[in-house]
């Protein structure tokens, strides 16, 4: 040994060295335990994609709540020509994935089913075939979310029983919300 506590010597073995290699392929075997820098690496990883994922979800939910806010005002607008009797709105995430705008008419006094559908058609919106009990499908596209009215009628002639407006959201961006 040396002044300094260092050691000169070689290590105690084979003065050959065979037992050098057994005991690198010994030390080769043994697993490394992560370090601190590998850690804070993964953490950072893990956090990052985290971010983007709630990003990427808040720039869907805010397409799918522009797109709900778009039938809103349109249906706004409708209210204002054609007074409904009661109605209700669920905005989007809130009972489900989608956002549902419904309106009831008066059963004596609510709009014809071809006036409803023929002002909504002067608005942009586009008839689609209608699946019974409803007399018209009208759709139309906003914030890159195809939009719906199903207008609840027995015939064109009769007065309108209800309206349902649907506006699609995101079920990813739900998650979060």
């Amino acid at each position: 040994m040396s002044d300094s506590g260092f050691v000169d010597e070689a290590p105690i073995g084979a003065p050959d060295g065979a037992s050098d290699g057994a005991e690198r392929a010994r030390v080769a075997r043994r697993r490394r335990r992560p370090g601190p820098a590998a850690i804070v690496l993964g953490v950072l990883l893990v956090g990052l994609v985290a971010f983007g994922g709630w990003a990427w979800s808040s720039r869907v939910h805010a397409d799918d709540v522009a797109a709900y806010e778009s039938l809103a005002r349109e249906v706004d607008v409708l209210d204002r020509s054609i007074v409904p009797l009661g109605h209700s709105e669920l905005p989007p995430c809130r009972e489900g994935v989608d956002g549902r705008i419904t309106r009831t008419y008066p059963p004596s006094t609510g709009p014809q089913a071809a006036e409803l559908v023929g002002y909504l058609e002067q608005s942009g919106w586009t008839v689609r075939p209608a699946a019974p009990p409803a007399f018209a499908h009208l759709t139309r596209t906003a914030s890159w979310h195809t939009l719906s009215i199903d207008v609840v009628a027995a015939t064109e002639s009769s007065l309108v029983e209800s309206l349902t407006a649907t506006s699609p959201a995101g079920g990813f961006g739900c998650l979060l919300r």
